[in-house]
């Protein structure tokens, strides 16, 4: 309880110094906490869980062939990927898989019909349908997972309901479609409403399609398609496949060379299963020398996982530069501080008095320690648990909804460092007492004076002690030969009275 006390006045006697260091010990621990939670999340993402992420793999265009593809003009379609060019990957591709299972986009120019309206927006300029093939794009989903991958962007339904995708079924649904907000407007559509649309080659040929539901985009496009670029994405018109192939422009019911628009942009995704069995695929189609010059292989999942990983490697990288300013800073900070409060020269009083009153080095190091305990290790624990309830809104706040959880294993290795460099401090501020000369025990700063002075101070004693010394003997002597004096002058009286 002594040691505890003495430590405990030490603290308050310096309350600007100790809340400093209290504050910087809860501010470094706490920002790297999170910081190293971000840190661990990015090399996680980029690791584990990248290879625990589902691939599909796909065959497309290259950007030069793209610009070989022509909005206005139909022969350029010829460009687009065919069911007899996909069953050529599909044989290799179910060589590796245990089965094989694929989802799959159809798209196409559609006019307008009757009083139906296109938005205003693309670059077809005055162009008219036949050049074009029409001003809407009718873009046909096999699955679900088919119309969340779509390029022209994610939606979400805002009113009505989404399609069904029954495409198994015997009766399937081959009416129902979805509009965008913005075309239902226009065109003063609502749910359960019914319109027509004709096809791209012929404007006689028209489908009956029922609103099932009315969409808005949540993200931008990111088309590569000229023919589909060129027009205002809010003109998509979204069916399951069974209303694309009732109006004759699936390629499987018409003639697989039939040239200009009846050919739709068919864009087959196929499921690979892991980020492994994507790679081992890609080299094995570059042996059989796959893709043909013109096209390329991607695998859209991995491709937009690593997308949405951007802004937490910006965030990480970020968190890396931050971290280790605040980590370097704040400890220098702290080592000046606990360095500065034990090495001050007013504690030689301290130290000096508590020596010379019968208290070990021992002790006073041990004092010191805690001095450094009290003020570091509560703070430490509020600033690591603090940091850990923080990393976790971290994620959905700027990292685009990632997780940023706080491990175990990160932690063990807060504390573990922490408690290190902790003790550290303790020991150098315990080291002061091994460097506390005995010659400083009287000669302290303050009241007691410097070295210099007490030196001083002692040689002027040393020397008026011996002048003392020196005028008592001349007294005594002085004194002898007084008695003397008196002495013959008592027996030179005492002789004349006896004559």
């Amino acid at each position: 309880m002594f040691v505890l006390s003495n430590a405990w006045r030490a603290l308050t006697r310096s309350k600007g110094r100790t809340a400093l260091t209290a504050f910087i010990t809860l501010a470094v621990t706490f920002g790297t906490v999170a910081g190293l939670a971000i840190i661990q999340e990015d090399t996680n993402a980029h690791t584990t869980a990248y290879d625990q992420q589902k691939a599909t793999l796909a065959i497309r265009p290259t950007a030069a062939t793209w610009k070989k593809v022509s909005a206005t003009d139909q022969s350029s379609t010829r460009h687009y990927m065919t069911w007899s060019t996909y069953n050529e990957y599909a044989a290799l591709i179910q060589s590796a898989v245990s089965s094989l299972n694929f989802t799959f986009t159809e798209t196409a120019p559609a006019r307008v019909n009757g009083d139906l309206k296109a938005l205003d927006g693309g670059s077809l300029g005055t162009a008219g349908d036949d050049a074009t093939g029409g001003r809407l794009i009718w873009r046909a989903f096999w699955t679900k997972d088919a119309a969340t991958a779509s390029d022209l962007g994610t939606f979400e339904i805002v009113d009505g309901k989404d399609l069904s995708y029954d495409n198994k079924s015997s009766n399937p649904d081959a009416t129902s479609a979805l509009v965008s907000k913005a075309f239902a407007s226009a065109n003063g559509l609502k749910v359960g409403d019914t319109f027509k649309v004709a096809t791209a080659s012929d404007p006689s040929t028209t489908a009956e399609l029922k609103v099932r539901g009315i969409y808005r985009y949540t993200s931008g496009s990111t088309v590569d398609n000229p023919v589909t670029a060129a027009r205002n994405r809010e003109n998509a018109i979204f069916t399951a496949y069974p209303a694309f192939s009732k109006a004759g422009l699936d390629p499987q019911s018409v003639d697989q060379n039939t040239p200009g628009w009846k050919v739709p942009d068919l864009d087959v995704t196929f499921d690979v299963n892991s980020p492994a069995t994507y790679r081992a695929l890609v080299a094995n189609l570059k042996k059989a020398k796959l893709p043909a010059k013109g096209y390329a292989v991607s695998s859209p999942s991995l491709e937009a996982y690593t997308a949405s990983l951007k802004p937490l490697d910006k965030l990480a990288s970020r968190a890396r530069t931050y971290t280790a300013i605040l980590a370097g800073v704040g400890g220098v900070l702290l080592l000046i501080l606990v360095l500065s409060g034990v090495w001050a020269p007013k504690r030689d009083d301290e130290i000096g008095m508590a020596l010379v009153s019968g208290v070990t080095r021992g002790r006073l190091g041990w004092q010191f320690m805690l001095e450094v305990f009290i003020v570091t290790l509560p703070f430490y624990v509020i600033g690591l648990v603090g940091g850990a309830f923080a990393a976790k809104p971290i994620g959905p706040a700027l990292a685009s909804g990632h997780a940023i959880p706080v491990t175990s294993d990160l932690i063990w290795t807060m504390v573990w460092y922490g408690l290190g460099s902790i003790l550290i401090l303790a020991i150098l501020a315990a080291l002061r007492l091994a460097f506390f000369s005995a010659n400083k025990l009287f000669a302290a700063d303050g009241d007691w004076g410097t070295v210099s002075e007490t030196e001083a101070i002692e040689m002027a004693e040393t020397t008026g002690a011996a002048e003392t010394d020196e005028a008592a003997e001349a007294t005594a002597h002085d004194a002898g030969e007084a008695n003397k004096t008196t002495t013959t002058t008592d027996d030179a009286e005492i002789g004349r009275a006896h004559v």
